[in-house]
């Protein structure tokens, strides 16, 4: 609650104005006069106004801040795309582990091979070593490479949209503990 010394209508123009003047107990309250010289000129400085409260209001909550200037959905993407590309790595890497071969190092010379221009190199698990498969006669069915990336995605982006999870109670079979029966055949 505020008091008010004196309460005064003043005209500008076209526009009538109340002045209040006086010793407000609550030193949080403000006034802000705008003016402008079409309504649209008015409502765009009514929303920065309220932008401007609602961001101090919200900085009041949570005070960290990251760059702006789309710096940080920049970056953000950077690593997406990063991690992304990582994710591709569990293939060779399960091809090597499961021929007995060095995952890291294949994935390292993977890279290697693939950054000096040979795009059709991979693992000859004969050898342990890259090489061009091309040449090997080893290929697989675009369409199976297309519909797993495909399906990847969209898991991925079904994963992150879900916002709740919901258990269903069990059925009433076989409880997982409990040993199937023989049959009787």
């Amino acid at each position: 609650m505020a008091y008010c010394r004196t309460a005064k209508i003043r005209s500008t123009g076209v526009k009538v104005q109340l002045n209040v003047k006086g010793k407000m107990k609550v030193e949080t309250l403000a006034t802000v006069v705008l003016r402008g010289s079409t309504d649209s000129i008015l409502d765009d400085l009514e929303r920065a106004v309220d932008d401007g409260v609602n961001t101090y209001k919200a900085m009041g909550r949570d005070s960290r801040i990251v760059p702006g200037a789309a710096a940080t959905e920049i970056e953000l993407a950077r690593r997406a795309v990063a991690k992304f590309a990582e994710s591709f790595e569990v293939v060779p890497k399960t091809v090597a582990e499961n021929a007995g071969l060095n995952a890291m190092e294949i994935i390292s010379s993977l890279y290697a091979e693939h950054a000096s221009g040979s795009t059709k190199a991979g693992i000859d698990l004969e050898e342990g070593v890259c090489k061009d498969v091309a040449t090997m006669n080893i290929w697989d069915l675009h369409v199976t490479k297309f519909f797993a990336l495909k399906y990847a995605a969209d898991a991925a982006c079904t994963v992150l949209r879900v916002d709740r999870i919901i258990m269903a109670k069990p059925a009433g079979g076989l409880r997982r503990d409990q040993p199937a029966g023989m049959d009787e055949d």
